[in-house]
């Protein structure tokens, strides 16, 4: 071989080598990229997860509503759609249980309640008035009560409002169709009966592609026909001349001055220096914040069902529980007054799981009326801490404070660090444990969850046939041996003696690591919370599992639904998908 032969075989190997090398180095990074993102997902969590929470679906198709689940609703949309031939309706399966919707919106009390009754109008006394707050305290400069469970009830089941009257706060805010004379007759006699105005309304209905008629009828619902403080321009108490915010952007607060000056200052903030740009600039606010995040009707602006923005409940446009209905009616009553009333609209119904089998009655203005939901008042000297599990040792996620009213979700039956540990939610939506009574190894006995309206704290109720230790916890009544992630049999035998068999699904004696499915004495069932495979081991199969059930793609039956429930409050939820994630990744304990 020649010497320039050599060069040349040298040259090549060397040219391949590095080939080979950069092949090399391209598959290193993408799979360190591949595995970055898997990482990444695994900590964060990812988007499917976070949709799955309700699993939502929409059909246009009424004759499909399953009249067994959700009574009256096919009847009454299709009596509608019989007198309406062009309206057309669609369903939202919001995949909130009925009672679940019902507590999320009965919070705020003493503080900011998420919804509002009001005071000067005796057809709303009685039962709408809450029975925590009463009739005492009032919000928002004195003109609201506090709205009852039983008003919530009424005002956010869709079949009290399926009908001609109301229809309207389920309508789809899109554009529509309109003439500006039509818009003329509409705003007549109004203040926003100016020619400026009117431009400015029509260009931000086209840019925004929201129906013109809902912007109309809503600056009528915030400002009145004749405006107020913050459409006038004259400011307040010396301050703010010259600021306009005829949507009340940011208006919000117990006091009228407070109330004023806040939406005056954020007018300020925006530069709205002149009606037509507060009609900008605030329909900007509410399609953006608003029906940009899928709260595309009045109804799901005042109750926050549709899960589009990925945050039920605390989004919501308007305290005044009556605001979507009447600004429905007014909107229902502007498209009549100029010949409109039966154009081709669309109306989006919310259903929910477990609805009462009628639509929820009208409260009495005269009877006393008993809230179900089971609020209560903390009663400590200072501070509650709400833990993420029961446990002293579990993770701190929020701080309940003296007097704070909170509802809770679950009642704990079994004593975990010596105490019993409620389920509660906190007024901002906040979830955790919480001690409802002293602990044992103090002296002085005191109920730190005093139920709303009881006087005297009584004693908490003791758990029959229930024993215990740390790792496992035996429930003879119900036949249930509950366990904690890798806990053994020894473990079991502290509690139930030496005289123990336990058996695998296949009948044989097994000892070591206790697992979901397996057999005490052919007796008593396992359930190793977060082992749903019974496998005796907490991989991601089993947060797998656990999502798939939510999804309704692959149920979990029998013993495993014990072991799901790893936060322990009677419901297979996201929150248990998380905690079993989080366990596996050493993040936090699954505890008793």
């Amino acid at each position: 071989m020649s010497i320039n032969t050599r060069k040349r075989w040298k040259y090549r190997k060397t040219k391949e080598v590095c080939k080979m090398k950069r092949v090399t180095r391209k598959i290193l990074i993408i799979f360190i990229l591949m595995m970055s993102y898997v990482v990444i997902s695994i900590i964060c969590g990812n988007k499917e997860f976070v949709a799955f929470a309700v699993n939502q679906t929409v059909s246009t198709d009424i004759n499909s509503v399953n009249s067994n689940q959700y009574p009256q609703i096919k009847e009454m949309l299709q009596t509608l759609k019989d007198q309406h031939p062009n309206w057309n309706f669609k369903i939202l399966y919001t995949d909130i249980e009925w009672n679940d919707a019902i507590a999320n919106e009965y919070v705020g009390h003493g503080g900011f309640p998420r919804n509002l009754v009001t005071a000067e109008n005796s057809r709303y006394a009685g039962d709408w008035i809450c029975k925590v707050c009463g009739k005492e305290q009032r919000y928002d400069n004195g003109k609201f009560h506090c709205a009852s469970e039983e008003a919530i009830a009424y005002m956010i089941d869709p079949r009290n409002s399926a009908n001609y009257s109301d229809i309207f706060q389920f309508m789809q805010l899109s554009y529509a169709d309109y003439n500006i004379q039509e818009v003329r007759t509409m705003v007549a006699g109004t203040f926003l009966d100016n020619e400026s105005y009117i431009r400015t309304i029509m260009e931000v209905s086209k840019k925004y592609n929201v129906n013109i008629y809902y912007i109309i009828a809503r600056i009528i619902q915030e400002q009145g026909k004749n405006g107020s403080t913050l459409s006038n321009g004259k400011g307040y108490n010396g301050q703010y001349a010259g600021y306009y915010n005829v949507f009340n952007i940011k208006a919000k607060g117990n006091k009228k001055e407070e109330i004023i000056l806040k939406g005056l200052e954020y007018a300020q903030s925006q530069g709205w220096d002149s009606v037509e740009k507060s009609i900008v600039g605030g329909a900007e606010v509410i399609v953006n914040d608003y029906i940009g995040k899928g709260q595309n009707t009045l109804y799901f602006q005042k109750f926050d069902v549709e899960n589009s923005d990925e945050n039920l409940y605390w989004h919501q446009y308007m305290q005044n529980i009556l605001a979507a209905q009447n600004e429905g009616q007014l909107l229902r009553k502007a498209l009549k007054k100029i010949g409109k009333v039966d154009e081709n609209y669309t109306f989006i119904i919310p259903v929910y799981k477990n609805m009462p089998n009628s639509a929820s009655p009208r409260p009495s203005t005269t009877s006393s009326y008993i809230p179900t939901t089971d609020l209560v008042k903390i009663n400590v000297n200072k501070t509650l801490s709400l833990r993420s599990n029961a446990g002293k040792s579990s993770s701190k996620v929020g701080t309940l404070y003296k007097d704070e009213i909170v509802t809770r979700m679950a009642k704990a039956s079994i004593k975990v660090d010596g105490t019993y540990w409620d389920y509660v939610m906190k007024s901002d939506g906040t979830k955790g444990y919480a001690a409802r009574e002293t602990y044992e190894n103090e002296d002085a006995y005191k109920l730190y969850l005093v139920p709303v309206n009881q006087e005297t704290p009584s004693e908490p109720d003791k758990p029959d046939n229930v024993t215990q230790n740390d790792k496992v916890k035996i429930d003879d009544s119900n036949h249930t041996i509950i366990a904690i992630p890798n806990a053994t049999i020894d473990d079991l035998k502290s509690v139930m003696g030496s005289n123990v068999v336990v058996k695998n699904a296949s009948g044989e004696v097994v000892n070591g690591k206790l697992a979901t499915g397996y057999t005490v004495n052919d007796t008593n069932k396992i359930s190793v919370l977060g082992d749903i495979s019974g496998d005796g081991e907490i991989t991601p199969s089993d947060y797998m599992r656990v999502k798939n059930h939510i999804m309704n793609k692959n149920k979990i039956e029998d013993i495993a639904l014990t072991s799901a429930d790893v936060n322990k409050d009677g419901k297979i939820t996201p929150a248990d998908y998380m905690t079993i994630k989080n366990f596996i990744m050493n993040k936090n304990k699954i505890e008793l």
